[in-house]
Protein backbone atom coordinates (compact mmCIF):
# COMPACT_ATOMS: atom_id res chain seq x y z
CA UNK A 1 0.00 0.00 0.00
CA UNK A 2 1.66 3.67 -0.80
CA UNK A 3 -0.13 6.97 -0.16
CA UNK A 4 -2.33 8.49 -1.99
CA UNK A 5 -0.76 10.69 -5.77
CA UNK A 6 0.66 14.05 -4.54
CA UNK A 7 0.45 14.90 -7.64
CA UNK A 8 -3.23 16.43 -7.49
CA UNK A 9 -3.36 19.44 -6.18
CA UNK A 10 -4.95 20.05 -2.36
CA UNK A 11 -6.22 22.93 -0.60
CA UNK A 12 -3.41 23.47 2.84
CA UNK A 13 -6.16 24.73 4.48
CA UNK A 14 -8.62 21.73 3.64
CA UNK A 15 -5.71 19.17 5.05
CA UNK A 16 -5.41 21.03 8.21
CA UNK A 17 -8.97 20.72 8.86
CA UNK A 18 -8.79 17.05 7.50
CA UNK A 19 -5.83 16.29 9.82
CA UNK A 20 -6.99 17.79 12.74
CA UNK A 21 -10.63 16.30 12.65
CA UNK A 22 -9.09 12.61 11.74
CA UNK A 23 -6.77 12.78 14.41
CA UNK A 24 -10.01 13.18 16.90
CA UNK A 25 -12.24 10.39 15.21
CA UNK A 26 -9.40 7.57 15.50
CA UNK A 27 -8.42 8.60 18.48
CA UNK A 28 -11.44 8.43 20.09
CA UNK A 29 -13.18 5.48 17.90
CA UNK A 30 -10.11 3.47 16.48
CA UNK A 31 -9.89 2.78 12.84
CA UNK A 32 -13.26 0.87 12.36
CA UNK A 33 -15.27 2.94 14.26
CA UNK A 34 -14.34 6.23 12.61
CA UNK A 35 -16.50 6.98 10.18
CA UNK A 36 -15.02 9.42 7.22
CA UNK A 37 -18.26 11.34 6.34
CA UNK A 38 -18.37 12.44 10.11
CA UNK A 39 -14.53 13.88 9.10
CA UNK A 40 -15.85 15.29 6.70
CA UNK A 41 -18.40 17.01 8.21
CA UNK A 42 -16.09 18.08 10.91
CA UNK A 43 -13.45 19.92 8.54
CA UNK A 44 -16.33 21.01 6.35
CA UNK A 45 -15.28 19.87 3.40
CA UNK A 46 -16.75 16.73 0.81
CA UNK A 47 -16.25 13.11 1.30
CA UNK A 48 -15.19 12.82 -1.77
CA UNK A 49 -12.29 15.44 -1.43
CA UNK A 50 -11.45 13.09 1.28
CA UNK A 51 -10.94 10.30 -1.33
CA UNK A 52 -9.42 12.47 -3.31
CA UNK A 53 -7.03 13.43 -1.08
CA UNK A 54 -6.04 10.41 0.43
CA UNK A 55 -7.73 7.64 -1.96
CA UNK A 56 -9.45 5.12 0.74
CA UNK A 57 -9.82 5.42 4.72
CA UNK A 58 -6.25 3.30 4.72
CA UNK A 59 -4.25 5.76 3.27
CA UNK A 60 -6.18 8.44 5.55
CA UNK A 61 -5.31 6.60 8.78
CA UNK A 62 -1.92 6.09 7.46
CA UNK A 63 -1.50 9.69 6.47
CA UNK A 64 -3.19 10.41 10.02
CA UNK A 65 -0.16 8.23 12.02
CA UNK A 66 2.19 10.60 9.80
CA UNK A 67 1.06 13.63 11.21
CA UNK A 68 0.73 13.09 14.74
CA UNK A 69 4.15 11.69 14.16
CA UNK A 70 5.06 15.28 12.85
CA UNK A 71 3.63 17.33 14.94
CA UNK A 72 5.25 15.69 18.25
CA UNK A 73 8.27 15.76 16.96
CA UNK A 74 7.81 19.33 16.24
CA UNK A 75 7.37 20.04 20.06
CA UNK A 76 9.32 17.76 21.35
CA UNK A 77 12.55 19.35 23.11
CA UNK A 78 15.46 16.79 21.93
CA UNK A 79 17.71 18.12 24.46
CA UNK A 80 16.45 16.29 27.04
CA UNK A 81 16.95 13.46 25.37
CA UNK A 82 20.94 15.07 24.11
CA UNK A 83 22.01 16.83 27.59
CA UNK A 84 21.89 13.53 29.75
CA UNK A 85 25.53 12.78 31.06
CA UNK A 86 25.13 9.01 30.36
CA UNK A 87 22.32 6.47 28.67
CA UNK A 88 20.54 6.13 32.06
CA UNK A 89 19.83 9.31 33.16
CA UNK A 90 18.45 9.52 29.41
CA UNK A 91 16.21 7.01 29.44
CA UNK A 92 14.75 8.26 32.71
CA UNK A 93 14.67 11.86 31.24
CA UNK A 94 12.73 10.98 28.52
CA UNK A 95 10.28 8.45 30.12
CA UNK A 96 9.32 11.24 32.48
CA UNK A 97 9.19 13.86 29.13
CA UNK A 98 7.25 11.20 27.10
CA UNK A 99 4.69 11.46 30.33
CA UNK A 100 4.55 14.94 30.29
CA UNK A 101 3.67 15.15 26.21
CA UNK A 102 0.98 12.50 26.86
CA UNK A 103 -0.44 14.63 28.93
CA UNK A 104 -0.45 17.58 26.73
CA UNK A 105 -1.32 15.83 23.70
CA UNK A 106 -3.58 13.36 24.68
CA UNK A 107 -5.05 12.66 21.09
CA UNK A 108 -1.53 12.44 19.07
CA UNK A 109 -0.24 9.86 21.28
CA UNK A 110 -3.55 7.71 21.71
CA UNK A 111 -3.17 7.56 17.92
CA UNK A 112 0.33 6.61 18.02
CA UNK A 113 0.04 4.05 20.73
CA UNK A 114 -2.79 1.87 19.69
CA UNK A 115 -0.74 2.28 15.83
CA UNK A 116 2.87 0.92 17.28
CA UNK A 117 1.55 -1.71 19.73
CA UNK A 118 -0.89 -2.83 16.67
CA UNK A 119 -4.09 -2.93 19.15
CA UNK A 120 -5.95 -1.39 16.86
CA UNK A 121 -8.70 -2.88 14.41
CA UNK A 122 -6.83 -1.39 11.20
CA UNK A 123 -6.10 -4.30 8.42
CA UNK A 124 -3.12 -6.21 7.93
CA UNK A 125 -1.77 -4.31 5.38
CA UNK A 126 -1.94 -0.96 7.25
CA UNK A 127 -0.24 -2.41 10.13
CA UNK A 128 2.70 -3.62 8.48
CA UNK A 129 3.38 -0.15 6.67
CA UNK A 130 2.63 0.90 9.64
CA UNK A 131 5.58 -1.03 11.42
CA UNK A 132 7.80 0.15 8.80
CA UNK A 133 7.21 3.78 9.25
CA UNK A 134 7.58 3.36 12.57
CA UNK A 135 11.12 1.37 12.02
CA UNK A 136 12.17 4.19 9.75
CA UNK A 137 11.54 7.09 12.32
CA UNK A 138 13.21 5.07 15.11
CA UNK A 139 16.56 3.96 13.02
CA UNK A 140 17.21 7.17 12.53
CA UNK A 141 16.00 9.01 16.24
CA UNK A 142 17.77 6.76 18.15
CA UNK A 143 21.51 7.85 15.99
CA UNK A 144 20.50 11.72 16.23
CA UNK A 145 19.65 11.93 19.48
CA UNK A 146 22.32 9.34 21.48
CA UNK A 147 25.07 10.73 20.02
CA UNK A 148 25.74 13.67 21.65
CA UNK A 149 25.57 11.61 25.26
CA UNK A 150 28.32 9.18 23.87
CA UNK A 151 30.41 11.96 23.29
CA UNK A 152 30.20 12.55 26.35
CA UNK A 153 31.19 9.04 27.58
CA UNK A 154 34.27 7.52 27.99
CA UNK A 155 34.41 4.34 25.15
CA UNK A 156 36.57 2.46 25.32
CA UNK A 157 39.16 2.41 22.49
CA UNK A 158 38.08 -0.76 20.98
CA UNK A 159 34.45 -0.13 21.03
CA UNK A 160 33.01 1.73 17.83
CA UNK A 161 29.89 4.16 18.35
CA UNK A 162 28.34 2.33 15.52
CA UNK A 163 28.64 -0.89 17.52
CA UNK A 164 26.80 0.47 20.90
CA UNK A 165 24.23 2.33 18.38
CA UNK A 166 23.51 -1.13 17.42
CA UNK A 167 22.95 -2.50 20.13
CA UNK A 168 20.81 0.80 21.00
CA UNK A 169 18.56 -0.28 18.37
CA UNK A 170 18.56 -3.97 19.74
CA UNK A 171 17.95 -2.86 22.84
CA UNK A 172 14.95 -0.60 21.64
CA UNK A 173 13.54 -3.42 19.48
CA UNK A 174 13.04 -5.31 23.12
CA UNK A 175 11.28 -2.09 24.77
CA UNK A 176 9.06 -1.93 21.98
CA UNK A 177 8.28 -5.70 21.85
CA UNK A 178 7.79 -5.97 25.87
CA UNK A 179 5.44 -2.82 25.02
CA UNK A 180 3.20 -4.41 22.54
CA UNK A 181 2.62 -7.08 24.43
CA UNK A 182 1.86 -4.85 27.25
CA UNK A 183 -0.53 -3.12 25.32
CA UNK A 184 -2.31 -5.50 23.92
CA UNK A 185 -2.81 -7.12 27.21
CA UNK A 186 -4.03 -3.60 28.68
CA UNK A 187 -5.29 -1.05 25.68
CA UNK A 188 -6.33 1.51 27.40
CA UNK A 189 -2.33 1.66 29.05
CA UNK A 190 -1.05 5.12 29.18
CA UNK A 191 3.08 5.97 29.87
CA UNK A 192 2.46 6.28 33.34
CA UNK A 193 1.64 2.39 33.66
CA UNK A 194 4.66 1.16 32.29
CA UNK A 195 6.50 1.19 35.52
CA UNK A 196 7.86 -2.27 34.94
CA UNK A 197 9.02 -1.65 31.05
CA UNK A 198 10.54 1.48 31.88
CA UNK A 199 12.65 -0.92 34.87
CA UNK A 200 13.35 -2.94 32.16
CA UNK A 201 15.02 -0.32 29.85
CA UNK A 202 17.42 0.87 32.88
CA UNK A 203 18.38 -2.84 33.60
CA UNK A 204 19.07 -2.90 29.85
CA UNK A 205 21.36 0.18 29.92
CA UNK A 206 23.16 -0.32 32.55
CA UNK A 207 24.06 -3.79 31.14
CA UNK A 208 24.90 -2.21 27.55
CA UNK A 209 27.40 0.20 29.91
CA UNK A 210 28.68 -1.61 32.65
CA UNK A 211 28.59 -4.98 31.47
CA UNK A 212 27.38 -8.61 33.44
CA UNK A 213 30.28 -10.27 34.92
CA UNK A 214 31.20 -9.45 38.38
CA UNK A 215 33.82 -7.36 39.54
CA UNK A 216 36.84 -9.33 39.96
Amino acid sequence: MTEKDTKIPKDPEKITRIMTNALDEFAHHGYRGTKTANIADKAAVSKGIIFRYYGNKAHLYLATVKYATDHIMAVADYRVWQDSQDLGEMIANATKYKIQLQLKYPEEFKVLLDAYAEVGDAPAPLKHEIAQFYAQQTSGNIKALIAPVLDRLAIRDDVSRESIQNLMMGMMTQIGAETKAFMQKHPQASLTDFDTIIKHAKQYVTILEHGFLKKS
